[in-house]
């Protein structure tokens, strides 16, 4: 089964026009599949919501993860130094400075900032953005309407930079982007974001990007639109002139307009600005794959950098509720897989237990039944052992006859003795008679046989003299005996 891709939307829309690109994430990156810019008039009413709503329904944008793109012409934003490295202690910075630049309470702003440069003085370069409340509430609400829930609004300027610097990473140049509701000039410096200034306009850019030198200017002095736009680029410039460290201006000028061909365009703005000015074809450098990227549109691509990765310049203005709300969603979806996993894996380990004690059942079953089978065979080599045990016994305790005839005869007093009968009885015992020299030697023979007594022979510790009698035989004095040796059998085993 094939995986499915992950997709985002990046929407960058105002009351005339929509810019939209479509990217697929896969194992060798991002690719934009698809990318649309619509053009309109939707000043009037809820215009703005139905035109997004049928450019959403019309491209299955709801099912995306969509990111915004916010305009620059609607937020003021500063480059400051202050005189700290910490987040926290700039972000305090400039909410308490926030009335110096706008004429707003700090409760009434979305502020957000982006450290550019740490400087080893102490200080950070630091653009900062604020935007009206009501304006990121206005473009939220848009969405909604469309059935969108962004996960991010990004801002344009910063969209701009980071593609411009995916493209062009190093010198200065400016970047002029000519959107649907105004245009906006960004400068480039190091490395770094140096100048950030947007404009509203309701000039219709893509006409003039098509043809330069059609219609007029919407000024008291009936100009050119060319030389309209330039004298907002040179104005802009200046500014950033005055501002700048070094003082020096920006020679090299890079051109968009989403969806439309600027060359035309560039050679005419070079013309009256005596300036270089190129088209602003980032799409292929910025390290995403796709067709037709050139005239993709910029703030949307650097949009889908941002989304994709660490970028130079991120400025969120997604509101701090709605940012609470979705940390709480994610605990609560979070707490739920942790519940989930732990219900699984005491199922789990539940199935293994019961899956053992079946084993375990049949292992008892199957033993039980093999004891069944072998008891009487048990019983048997039970019965056989307890005889040979018996039998062991009586071998070990009285020995063999021979071994019985062998000790008696040792244990006789050398020459001094004979033996005329003896008696072996299993039950009784040993009796032996026999004649000695004298009465002594009966007394040493009973001594040598309980001498005798050993693990086979142990009864013969039992030896004792029955009676002894002196006689005559042959006219030489003797003494004649009889010796016992009894048996007393364990009848109870012992």
């Amino acid at each position: 089964m094939a995986h499915k891709l992950e997709r985002t939307s990046v929407l960058h829309f105002d009351s005339h026009g929509v810019s939209w690109l479509r990217a697929e994430k896969s194992a060798v990156g991002s690719t934009v599949v698809e990318q649309e810019c619509e053009r309109g008039d939707w000043t009037q009413g809820d215009a703005l919501e139905q035109a997004l709503r049928a450019f959403v329904a019309r491209h299955g944008i709801g099912a995306d993860r969509v990111v915004s793109v916010f305009p620059r012409y609607d937020v003021t934003t500063r480059i400051l130094a202050l005189p700290s490295h910490e987040h926290e202690e700039i972000a305090s910075m400039i909410r308490l400075s926030a009335e110096e630049f706008v004429p707003y309470g700090a409760e009434e702003l979305i502020i957000d900032h982006s450290v550019l440069r740490l400087m080893p003085n102490g200080e950070a370069s630091v653009f900062a953005v604020l935007a009206h409340r009501d304006m990121v509430e206005r473009h939220l609400s848009v969405l909604a309407a469309a059935g969108i829930e962004p996960q991010q609004v990004y801002l344009s300027s910063a969209c701009l930079v980071n593609c411009a610097l995916a493209a062009v990473p190093e010198g200065r140049y400016g970047v002029v982007h000519l959107a649907s509701g105004g245009f906006e000039l960004v400068v480039v410096n190091g490395g770094r974001l140096a100048y950030s200034r947007g404009v509203a306009s309701g000039q219709d850019w893509e006409g003039v990007a098509k043809d330069p030198t059609a219609g007029g200017g919407l000024g008291l002095i009936q100009e050119s639109p060319v030389d309209e736009l330039a004298a907002e680029i040179r104005s802009s410039l200046a500014s950033y002139r005055r501002d700048s460290e070094d003082g020096e201006g920006v020679e090299m000028l890079y051109v968009g307009c989403d969806g439309v061909d600027v060359f035309t365009l560039c050679r005419h703005l070079s013309d009256a600005l005596g300036k270089e000015c190129r088209p602003a074809s980032f799409g292929r450098d910025v390290g995403v794959l796709g067709k037709v990227l050139d005239r993709a549109p910029l703030a949307a691509l650097g949009a889908l950098l941002a989304v994709e990765g660490a970028v130079p310049v991120t400025i969120s203005l997604l509101p701090e509720r709605i940012a609470a709300q979705r940390q709480r969603q994610s605990s609560k979806r979070l707490a739920l897989r942790i519940a989930l996993f732990a219900a699984c894996l005491f199922i789990a380990l539940g199935g293994l237990y019961w899956q053992a004690l079946n084993v375990r059942k049949r292992v008892v079953e199957e033993l039980r039944g093999r004891v069944q089978s072998m008891e009487p065979n048990a019983r048997g080599i039970a019965e056989k052992r307890e005889q040979l045990t018996i039998l062991r016994r009586q071998v070990d305790r009285k020995g063999s006859i021979v071994e019985q005839l062998a000790t008696v005869v040792d244990a006789l007093p050398e020459g001094r003795a004979n033996i005329t009968r003896i008696s072996l009885d299993r039950e009784e015992g040993i009796s032996i008679w026999g004649r000695t020299k004298a009465v002594d030697d009966v007394a040493e023979f009973a001594q040598n046989l309980r001498n005798k007594a050993s693990a086979g022979l142990a009864f013969f510790a039992k030896a004792r003299t029955v009676y002894e009698q002196k006689a005559v035989e042959q006219e030489l004095p003797v003494s004649t005996y009889q010796v016992d040796i009894p048996i007393e059998d364990d009848k109870d085993g012992k």
